[in-house]
């Protein structure tokens, strides 16, 4: 039974990306069809709870049922349209050694992985303190802001700054779905979400550059040091950074092509990241910000503007339900203007700490400097890549802002620094190595690997 509700999850996701364009590749609709579905249902989750619904198997069940039904509803106008997209059109004049090699590493890897996250049980601090947790209550008692747990003389300190109360649910819910349908342990939940972004950012990567290249991209980020190894955790980081990095290039590819279908998919992909962790919103403001200057182009309607102030719909909604079931904390968010002339030379050092260590991230900031000073002649005359490059700079700065904007009362800024940002970092690994893949000098390259090494070349 959670074999078939998980795969009914994924098919509810395939088919709302599938509704929003049926150009969007099979390996793109793969990738994002269990994060996407997962998110919808979860979501459904909350509502329900918040009208007091018992989150019970049953429930679980018809909300999957229910999200599968409406999506296929919705694509029964263009059914015909829809069973020629699930045609795979094959081209493998490009085919090479080198990307066979890649994806041998790369299932060899991954397989690795999987194993490791499905063997061993849940164990990490964060997630028996917190996530794991509240997601195997929740599903004990059947509901989410009922729960027991988070009663005051149960835990004196829940409400205060840095609780896990205020955490935003999708996770937590998304382990209660599991356990309310008898699994043993959550991580299922996290293996599935990992092995789809790896499907999912290749599926990207390949749109904007050659396949040997989206191939050594998706490969370099799953070789991340950190990054691997937490992704094997019962925590948000690693999948809240797959939804944000992949979520805004998908939105810089619509500023570079105008294709509707991005905007769409970043702005839900981009929803999800906010629904998994508040600092998500620093996606979505990256986007706007992307978004108004496209508009200010007149390149783009204004009605564009929508799309990133609805990548906050999970985070309000979240906000107003919390409020009425009493599941807030103590706000550490500084909302004045203000200068601490320490505070921000150590956040400045903590970063440029971060983004320089090879230990944590692997080559994947390093890569993009280099990156960046060979493409250097073609950003001047002919602005490549600036679209992304420009992301992943505002979106890091927007982070730190935010850093120096905390009070933290919970615990050092040195701890947050050392931890939390180090961890959130993973978000802009899989950028970098986009960027790297997508510059100019590095596209030509593999081109011409794929031209001299490819079927093709091998026949004549």
């Amino acid at each position: 039974m959670i074999a078939l509700c998980l795969f009914l999850i994924f098919l509810g996701g395939f088919l709302l990306i599938s509704r929003l364009s049926l150009s969007t590749t099979l390996t793109e609709r793969v990738g994002f069809a269990f994060p996407v579905g997962l998110a919808v249902v979860t979501f459904l989750m909350m509502l329900l709870d918040w009208v007091r619904v018992p989150l019970t198997a049953t429930t679980c069940q018809l909300i999957t049922v229910a999200v599968l039904l409406v999506t296929a509803a919705t694509l029964v106008p263009k059914r015909r349209q829809f069973l020629c997209s699930l045609q795979p059109k094959l081209n493998l004049n490009w085919f090479n050694a080198l990307w066979l090699l890649l994806l041998i590493l790369l299932v060899y890897v991954e397989y690795g992985n999987l194993m490791k996250t499905l063997y061993f049980p849940v164990y990490d601090r964060d997630s028996m303190a917190g996530f794991d947790t509240i997601g195997f209550v929740a599903a004990q008692e059947h509901t989410y802001s009922g729960m027991s747990i988070f009663a005051g003389d149960y835990m004196p300190k829940i409400h205060q700054a840095g609780s896990c109360i205020s955490y935003l649910p999708m996770l937590q819910l998304a382990y209660a779905y599991v356990y309310t349908l008898g699994a043993e342990t959550s991580k299922i939940i996290i293996g599935l979400f990992y092995l789809s972004f790896i499907v999912g950012f290749y599926g990207l990567t390949r749109r904007a550059s050659s396949p040997t290249a989206a191939m050594l991209a998706t490969l370099a980020t799953v070789f991340t040091p950190e990054m691997l190894s937490f992704s094997s955790l019962s925590i948000t980081n690693v999948v809240q950074a797959a939804m944000a990095s992949t979520g805004l290039l998908y939105i810089t590819l619509w500023f570079e092509r105008g294709a509707r279908r991005d905007l769409l998919l970043g702005t839900i992909l981009i929803a999800v990241n906010c629904w998994l962790r508040a600092e998500g919103i620093v996606f979505g403001a990256t986007a706007g910000v992307l978004v108004l200057i496209q508009c200010l182009r007149r390149k783009a309607s204004w009605l564009s503007l929508i799309a990133p102030f609805a990548t906050l719909i999970p985070t309000v909604i979240f906000s107003i339900y919390a409020a009425a079931n009493g599941l807030t904390s103590e706000s550490a968010l500084i909302t004045h203007p203000f200068w601490d002339a320490e505070k921000a030379s150590e956040v400045w050092r903590g970063a440029w700490s971060l983004i320089g260590n090879t230990q944590f991230y692997g080559w994947a900031f390093v890569a993009a400097l280099l990156a960046l000073l060979a493409d250097s002649y073609y950003i001047v005359k002919e602005r490549n890549n600036l679209c992304v490059l420009g992301a992943l700079v505002l979106s890091i700065v927007l982070y730190y802002i935010v850093l120096y904007h905390v009070e933290y009362k919970w615990d050092s800024l040195s701890n947050v620094l050392a931890y939390s940002a180090k961890r959130y970092m993973f978000c802009y690994v899989p950028m970098a190595w986009y960027y790297v893949v997508t510059c100019k000098i590095v596209r030509q390259g593999f081109d011409w690997i794929e031209r001299t090494c490819g079927l093709v070349a091998s026949k004549s």
